[in-house]
């Protein structure tokens, strides 16, 4: 092994041929110690290999054939050697290799045993905040591990379709521990006198949010349902390459009883069709796009998003005048999907989403969180419902720098005062813990 690591020693950057008269001289450590170049401009130079016990054996047979190599010569005059370059240069891009993929298998072994733990802990029937904290602080880091297998490694396809198996479960329990911490909600939703019949979400704009009972759809989405016709209204004109702009014909047959700005029989953008249902709630607006965009493509649009509790299949009724092609069964939605939407919409997330933002932030509907949120908190936008199942909001407000979208909806009530109970609740909680915790 001596002659090997004199070679590792002397040999340059660069390759010098040997100069006549060149002699052999005593090395000194500051000569060049290592090739460092970088792992990817290197790996052609590495035996074809296909694991990494291959790796290794390429590895000894190129230490070996380094041993039988005589020792290099130093020009006097120069300090170049006569070095087999290309040799040392296979060795090195095979032990950096070696490392990329001892680095990878103990990433891979790592999510193996944390996924392991994370389906024990999982199994055990605690629902303790803690239990919640370490089940998702588990797939969080074998996720995590997951992610730092190298894409060009032995392993990367297999980590790949870990990956996939993985995610959904941090999902679900992300999901939990956020819920685990969602207690003052509960107190929130008992001190505005409605106690179980409240569902109420809160989110950052990065998606940390607490929730209560936000997975249960609540009695009827009222006109809170217009906020993913929206979303797939300008799913559709991204997608197609339609202007805004572009007119379309309100249908007489989509006429029910509103306060539109709208007419049936005449032309509108859609643009201006889609303001009118978000900023003044018209239901007229609602049902004339709900036929320009299809009840299929709206459905479509809400499944590769993601949102599976959300339907719409059915038009709105004003007071007593139907519309055609009514359908069926009810909408659905929950304020946990809802408010999923209206993050994304003030992240600006999808083509469109701005235009859907004018619509928020021009609300004509100022009775619920507009009148329930006050300095320092900032209203920002957002949308209301009611009939006469229930009566909520999902509005956005800025407090002290952070945005969160707050998401109230409560069953079999038209109280205003209760609906701003819970908002005011709320944003007096993320003031006073300056967020959640």
């Amino acid at each position: 092994m001596r002659r090997l690591w004199w070679y590792l020693l002397v040999v340059p950057i660069s390759a010098v041929g040997v100069m006549a008269g060149a002699v052999l001289v005593q090395s000194h450590v500051a000569l060049t110690p290592v090739l460092e170049t970088p792992y990817s401009e290197l790996s052609p130079a590495v035996p074809k290999a296909k694991s990494l016990a291959e790796l290794y054996q390429g590895r000894d047979r190129l230490r070996a054939e380094l041993e039988q190599q005589p020792p290099p010569l130093i020009s006097a005059a120069t300090g170049a050697a006569s070095v087999p370059l290309e040799l040392l240069q296979t060795l090195q891009a095979t032990e950096i290799r070696i490392q990329v993929e001892e680095t990878a298998q103990e990433n891979w072994k790592k999510a193996i045993r944390l996924a392991s733990q994370a389906t024990t802990s999982g199994a055990a029937k605690d629902s303790s905040q803690a239990s919640a904290q370490k089940l998702y602080s588990l797939w969080k880091e074998a996720v995590g591990a997951l992610k730092a297998v190298d894409k060009d490694s032995f392993l990367a396809q297999q980590a790949k379709l870990k990956l996939k198996a993985y995610e959904p479960n941090l999902d679900v329990a992300a999901y939990r521990y956020d819920t685990a911490r969602s207690g003052f909600l509960k107190k929130i939703a008992d001190d505005s006198g409605m106690g179980s019949r409240v569902h109420v979400t809160v989110c950052t704009l990065e998606r940390e949010c607490r929730r209560y009972q936000g997975s249960e759809p609540p009695a009827s989405p009222a006109s809170l349902i217009k906020v993913p016709i929206a979303i797939a209204t300008m799913q559709k004109l991204a997608s197609q390459k339609i202007d805004p702009k572009t007119p379309i014909m309100v249908s007489r047959g989509n006429y029910t009883e509103d306060a539109a700005k709208i007419w049936v029989g005449q032309e509108y953008p859609i643009s201006k069709v889609l303001l009118q249902m978000i900023s003044y709630s018209s239901n007229i607006a609602t049902n004339q796009l709900i036929d320009y965009v299809g009840w299929d493509y709206i459905s479509q649009v809400l499944q590769e998003r993601g949102y599976r509790v959300t339907q719409v299949k059915t038009k709105l009724v004003g007071d007593r005048t139907y519309p055609s092609g009514l359908g069926s069964p009810p909408n659905f939605i929950n304020t946990d999907e809802l408010t999923d939407m209206m993050v994304g919409i003030y992240n600006n997330e999808h083509p469109g989403d701005d235009l859907i933002l004018e619509g928020l932030v021009n609300q004509y509907d100022w009775a619920l969180g507009y009148e329930a949120i006050k300095r320092p908190a900032v209203w920002i936008g957002e949308k209301t419902g009611q009939n006469s199942k229930v009566l909520g909001s999902t509005t956005g407000v800025n407090i002290k720098g952070d945005r969160y979208v707050i998401t109230v909806a409560i069953d079999n009530t038209g109280s205003e005062p209760a609906v701003r109970k819970v908002i005011r609740g709320v944003v007096q909680h993320l003031i006073k813990q300056r967020g959640f915790e």
